[in-house]
């Protein structure tokens, strides 16, 4: 399995009505979803993230628009991604620090491996630099 974040291409069914993608419990995600929820109503630009999680993994569907996605390991290996297809999901694992700049208008949906009473997060950048693996 690999560990550092990344894009995962989904499949695509496309048909005069529309385009249609999915995920499935077949090995297309790094880990089983136990939690979805969704953020929307973006009105200019917002920030958001700026923590990491412990025991959790995560990935990100840009359903519409647009959203900047910078991720740093505890090691200080930094990833950018640049969210605007729903067909590809970003995918980030537990103990990296994600921020997070949506556009006007952005929906995003994000799926977790664990449900959110179970989730464990950092919200302090120096706290989490002096985490070890």
């Amino acid at each position: 399995m690999i560990s550092i974040p990344h894009l995962i291409k989904v499949p695509q069914v496309a048909s005069k009505s529309g385009t249609l993608s999915f995920m499935e419990v077949d090995g297309t995600l790094p880990f089983d979803v136990k939690q979805l929820y969704w953020i929307y109503n973006i009105e200019g630009e917002a920030d958001r993230g700026n923590h990491a999680h412990l025991n959790t993994d995560r990935v990100i569907i840009c359903i519409s628009g647009v959203i900047h996605a910078l991720i740093e390991s505890i090691q200080g290996e930094r990833y950018e991604f640049e969210l605007n297809d729903p067909s590809t999901v970003l995918y980030y694992p537990r103990l990296h620090w994600i921020k997070l700049k949506f556009y006007s208008g952005s929906i995003a949906a994000v799926g977790a491996s664990d449900v959110f009473k179970n989730d464990v997060a950092v919200k302090d950048f120096d706290a989490f630099k002096k985490l070890t693996v």
